[in-house]
C-alpha cells in the first residue's frame, strides 16, 4: 500500500513522491515489520481456507474505480475552491476510507497545478492513515480481538508516526 502510493505519485509528480517518501517509509516500516516477524515465526502452516479474489481488470471493477476517481477529482476541485486546503484535507480523510489510489491520483494532479506540495503530502498521508484505521476496524470486527490487535497495533502506530512526520514537514499552521 505505502510503496504503491509513492510509485503512483512519482509517475504524476516526482516532487510529490519525494515529499511522501519519509512519511510513507515510516508507515511502511512500522506496519510491515511486525507482519514480517509474525509471518516468520508462524512457520509454513497450510491454510485450506482459500479466499476468492476478484479480477481487478474486470470491466465492472474498472468502471467502479473510474466513477470513484471522477467523483474524488470533482469533489477535490469543489472543496479546494470552497474551503481551500482544509477542504482537500477533509476529502482525503473521507476518501481514505474506501480507496487510496483515487485520492493519490487526484491530489497528485492538483499539486501539479495550484495545490501546495506540502498540502498534497499531508492530504495523501491523512488518506493512508484513515485507510489504516479502517483496516484496523474491519480486522477487529471480522477477525475478533486477537486479529484486530495483530493488524491494528502496527497500522495505528504506523499511521500516527507517518502523520507526525508529514505534519512536522508541513508549515501549514
Amino acid at each position: 500500500m505505502f510503496p504503491l502510493i509513492v510509485f503512483i505519485s512519482a509517475l504524476i509528480h516526482p516532487s510529490l513522491a519525494a515529499g511522501l517518501a519519509a512519511p510513507m517509509a515510516v508507515m511502511a516500516l512500522l506496519a510491515y515489520a511486525p507482519s514480517l516477524v509474525f509471518w516468520t515465526r508462524r512457520g509454513s502452516e497450510s491454510d485450506d481456507g482459500a479466499v476468492k479474489l476478484e479480477n481487478p481488470l474486470e470491466l465492472n471493477a474498472a468502471l467502479r474505480f473510474g466513477a470513484f476517481l471522477a467523483a474524488v477529482m470533482l469533489l477535490g476541485k469543489l472543496l479546494a475552491q470552497s474551503f481551500g486546503d482544509q477542504g482537500v484535507l477533509w476529502l482525503a480523510a473521507i476518501s481514505g476510507v474506501a480507496d487510496l489510489n483515487a485520492i493519490t491520483l487526484s491530489v497528485g494532479r492538483m499539486s501539479q497545478q495550484d495545490l501546495a506540495l506540502t498540502v498534497a503530502v499531508l492530504a495523501i498521508t491523512i488518506a493512508a492513515a484513515t485507510n489504516g484505521l479502517v483496516k484496523t476496524a474491519v480486522s477487529a470486527v471480522v477477525g475478533g480481538r486477537a486479529i484486530g490487535l495483530h493488524v491494528g497495533l502496527p497500522l495505528v502506530t504506523g499511521s500516527l508516526a507517518g502523520l507526525a512526520v508529514a505534519w512536522m514537514a508541513t508549515p501549514l499552521w
